[in-house]
């Protein structure tokens, strides 16, 4: 997979170099970036989702009032969408481009859905999905983490390297002496002893996938899509101790380095959640991670710093930038796409207006009365106010007792305002497409059952269109994490294969079996929840089709019930369970060497 095979499919502006730009020029682009987006209040439009998400309320709409009562529809749909797409880890297929790489797509196969398992990727997509359905794009950075430590070598390691360093003082000694040269050499015991005792390994050599918050990934702005933008960058919060001894820098820049505080530093948006502010002691340094997608470099700078920390330089990735986007709803002509919550904000919003102002309506809702405390009397009082039943209260009074005492009147809403809530509701899910089923909630209408099947095929047929690109996505990720180990992969590695007999099979492999061009597919469906009650209603329907067939003899019923076993009821060794029919004896002919059967003779 050539640099120029990515470029070619997703970059609109591949144009030459026009020259350097200097520190100065990408922080303009990148201080221009910071406040184009706050202008345009998708920062603030991103936070208010993230709090109705933890049932925070800020909106003008609820000012005044003390206690918000709502159900939460957008923690309920972002958590019913999440799920119904990303549940189980994918089933990556590898496919070679070229019939001479057929063999290293397998173990790229086995690669692939193994480090998928084994580094956490799985957990990091479910979080870029989430962003995916909250915000509308989630974002995800692939990159090669290698990690050296020094080891101690074991007795033949280190008797290697002594014999190695000897053998070459001894050569080096009878060149000397060939050449008659006056060259002075170490002896065999300085050689032993200036012999190294420890080596340099690979304590960690694998791709790491990582979920990258939206509110930190900024992108040219006069783009229209994420695709034709000429750079991104990432603003990363790194601790001011790390950074001054962070060895990949630049040394000169590192001492001007200043730092600030997290609520500072976060000024263009207000994540925070009430009551949990930020720090205020300056421990951090905001550090940007700059990709130039015309001139394919990149650079790292610090805000407060004039010096570069990293010089712009070629991107030392086999593509333009690490991160992979995962965009939901796309608006034309719009940077941003549309996330599943913005649509239903509003009804969210009319939803909590509607029950806060039926629950402070059943708080006045209160029995209050009007009396003459001359008439009643502290006797009559005591009694009206005490909770016994058939009270008795003394009235010395000969006019009319509402006289003495009147209930005061009060105003209630309208009995239709209590049915806003169902419509509502109604309108969220029609908005979403999750219905009520998927809510886990019973329908008000009796519905029969292929009316509820039908019901369910709509919504999956809804979600078919987002799970494709959640497929899409994963597709992505897995290529870049094979591009990368074919550029950095330094050590020998092993893969883990499930056979389809659930047995464990390993697979060793270098830098060079997984050298050539594939192609990523996600199988389809692999990664939504399973149905089991549908899967063993599929497997027995599939063996009540093939009754007709095994009584012909066409196909093998030992094959067909280790499949209804293993498909239908996920048992593993399905084998154990079947009798194994002996092995059909060849039919009876003349032994080897003897005489063949005597036949007939002929008719007259």
């Amino acid at each position: 997979m050539a640099k120029s095979d990515y470029n070619s499919q997703d970059y609109r502006y591949d144009a030459p170099d026009k020259g350097k730009l200097s520190t100065k020029q990408h922080r303009k682009r990148v201080e221009h970036a910071v406040k184009w987006r706050k202008d345009a209040k998708y920062d603030e439009k991103w936070a208010k989702f993230l709090k109705l998400y933890a049932s925070q309320y800020e909106y003008k709409e609820l000012a005044g009032y003390e206690d918000i009562v709502a159900p939460n529809l957008v923690f309920s749909t972002v958590n019913i969408i999440v799920p119904s797409v990303v549940v189980n880890y994918p089933k990556i297929t590898v496919t070679a481009r070229k019939p001479e790489d057929e063999a290293a797509a397998a173990t790229v196969e086995a690669m692939c859905n193994y480090n998928w398992t084994r580094y956490n990727v799985h957990e990091e997509l479910k979080l870029v999905i989430r962003d995916f359905v909250l915000f509308g794009h989630g974002i995800a950075k692939v990159t090669w983490v290698l990690r050296e430590e020094e080891v101690d070598m074991d007795r033949d390691e280190y008797s290697e390297t002594v014999q190695q360093a000897l053998l070459e003082v001894q050569q080096g000694r009878a060149q000397a002496e060939r050449e008659g040269l006056g060259v002075t050499f170490p002896s065999d015991d300085e050689v032993v002893r200036a012999a190294p005792t420890t080596k340099v390994v690979a304590s960690a050599d694998h791709p790491s996938v990582e979920r990258v918050s939206p509110f930190d990934i900024y992108v040219d702005p006069d783009a229209t899509r994420f695709k034709t933008a000429r750079w991104i960058a990432q603003r990363m919060y790194v601790p001011i101790e790390v950074a001054k001894e962070n060895e990949d820098w630049s040394p000169s820049a590192r001492k001007k380095l200043t730092a600030t505080a997290m609520s500072e530093a976060k000024r263009e948006q207000d994540t925070n959640f009430e009551g949990e502010e930020r720090g205020g002691e300056a421990e951090f340094v905001v550090v940007w991670e700059y990709y130039d997608l015309i001139a394919k470099t990149m650079c790292v700078f610090a805000e407060g710093c004039d010096d570069y920390l990293v010089e712009p330089d070629e991107t030392p990735l086999p593509f333009p930038h690490p991160f992979v986007f995962a965009l939901n709803y796309i608006v034309p002509e719009k940077l941003y796409p549309l996330g599943d919550v913005e649509s239903i904000v509003p009804l969210q919003m009319e939803l909590a207006l509607t029950r806060t102002q039926m629950i402070n309506d059943r708080k006045r809702f209160r029995r209050m009365y009007l009396y003459k405390p001359e008439e009643i009397g502290p006797d009559g009082l005591e009694a009206l106010l005490s909770g016994d039943d058939n009270a008795m209260i003394p009235v010395d009074y000969d006019g009319p007792l509402t006289d003495v005492l009147t209930p005061v009147g009060t105003t209630s809403l309208p009995p239709e305002f209590y049915n806003q809530t169902a419509m509502v509701m109604d309108d969220v899910n029609l908005t979403t497409g999750v219905n009520e089923y998927q809510r886990g909630t019973i329908s008000e209408i009796r519905r029969t059952a292929t009316e509820a099947s039908m019901i369910q095929d709509m919504a999956n047929a809804r979600s078919a269109d987002k799970l494709a690109l959640v497929e899409q996505t994963i597709s992505e990720l897995a290529r870049r994490t094979v591009q990368l180990a074919q550029e950095f992969l330094t050590t020998e590695q092993i893969a883990r294969v499930v056979g389809q007999e659930g047995a464990m099979n390993w697979v060793s492999y270098e830098r060079e079996d997984i050298e050539g061009e594939f192609d990523f597919q996600v199988e389809a469906g692999s990664t939504r929840p399973q149905n089991e009650s549908q899967k063993r209603q599929s497997a027995m329907q599939m063996m009540d089709a093939m009754a007709p067939f095994i009584q012909m003899g066409v196909v093998n019923p030992q094959k067909i019930a280790e499949n209804v076993l293993r498909d239908g009821f996920g048992i593993k060794n399905p084998e154990m369970y079947l009798v194994q029919t002996p092995p059909m004896m060849p039919p009876a002919g003349p032994e080897v060497g003897g005489m063949p059967p005597e036949m007939p003779p002929p008719m007259m």
